[in-house]
């Protein structure tokens, strides 16, 4: 079985407001390297933010993120931009 390059658990991400917008809600994934993944969803359903999330330019607001075994969750700003 092979480690997954990219892994989600339980990734959440809420914006402040009022009522609280839940953008993403407990995302679990892992992909393998070579893997092709689509992202499919009408619009508001947490695409773009699954992948802000991913790339680093947003941080989830609950669970956790790893790339090749670094926790992305954890990372500080140098940590990301290696």
């Amino acid at each position: 079985m092979s480690r997954a390059l990219l892994q989600l658990q339980q990734v959440s991400k809420h914006y402040p407001g009022h009522p609280p917008v839940v953008a993403l809600d407990q995302v679990s994934l892992d992909l393998l390297g070579g893997e092709l993944v689509v992202l499919l969803g009408p619009s508001g359903s947490g695409k773009s933010t699954l992948l802000n999330v991913v790339g680093g330019l947003d941080r989830p607001t609950d669970g956790s993120l790893s790339f090749e075994g670094l926790r992305l969750d954890q990372a500080d700003d140098a940590q990301l931009t290696r």
